[in-house]
């Protein structure tokens, strides 16, 4: 979806606030009024799709409603069918109006979108998990990998079997987290390059592809209510 939005829309992400921050300060270095439209008109957006949607998951946990990720999710999946669908003037992949309502429109409602599915899923066990952005997941995975060498080398100098060690391996928290956050990342790195070819192929239209994506998550839901999991770490946290 990132992919998708960063080059349809010219550079701005819709959901890495990080490089639309950096392009803000950039805009506003150089005066630029009217370029530092387009990475505010997303941030913006995707903070205030973030705010009420965790509203909207703390109100459902609070009344009970087990499967209000399954709404949220529609929401977002609506917001992708509608932006897949929209056919704006092109140029070699690019809206050729960077500055017009359409375009505007288009960068928050895929920035919406986003902000949606952040806000929807951010728990998975006991590790935060965001997964429109791995900036923290490559820190968290930096810290388990290192307290797993430690683990490794004090438990080799205390009973100085090897093999012993290597057996326990995968039964260690640090070492199953820092595989675990390892793979979201690959996933995510997979998503992009995905998303980057589809676009070639069929423009606007490959965002069809997270929209049936999303459709397997809701009927997860369904199953395995996410809403709870996450009012409960709301409150443990």
């Amino acid at each position: 979806m990132d992919a998708v939005g960063y080059i349809a829309l010219f550079q701005i992400f819709t959901a890495n606030m990080s490089g639309n921050s950096i392009h803000i300060g950039m805009y506003l270095a150089n005066l630029d009024w009217r370029g530092l439209l387009r990475p505010t008109c997303a941030v913006v957006a995707y903070v205030g799709a973030m705010i009420v949607t965790r509203i909207a998951v703390q109100v459902g946990g609070r009344c009970r409603i087990r499967r209000v990720v399954s709404l949220t999710l529609t929401v977002e999946a609506l917001l992708l069918l509608l932006f897949a669908h929209t056919t704006p003037a092109m140029y070699l992949g690019q809206m050729v109006d960077l500055h017009s309502p359409t375009y505007f429109a288009l960068v928050a409602l895929l920035a919406v979108a986003m902000g949606i599915q952040t806000a929807s899923l951010t728990h998975i066990g006991a590790l935060t998990i965001y997964t429109t952005f791995v900036t923290g997941s490559l820190t968290k995975f930096a810290e388990s990998f290192t307290r797993a060498l430690f683990w490794a080398y004090d438990r080799i100098q205390q009973n100085g079997d090897v093999s012993d060690t290597i057996r326990l391996v995968p039964q260690q928290e640090d070492v199953r987290d820092a595989v675990f956050l390892a793979s979201v990342w690959l996933c995510y790195l997979f998503g992009a390059a995905l998303g980057t070819l589809a676009k070639y192929r069929w423009e606007l239209r490959s965002l069809y592809i997270p929209a049936a994506a999303l459709m397997v998550f809701i009927a997860v839901d369904q199953v395995y209510p996410v809403g709870v999991e996450e009012e409960q770490h709301q409150r443990t946290g």
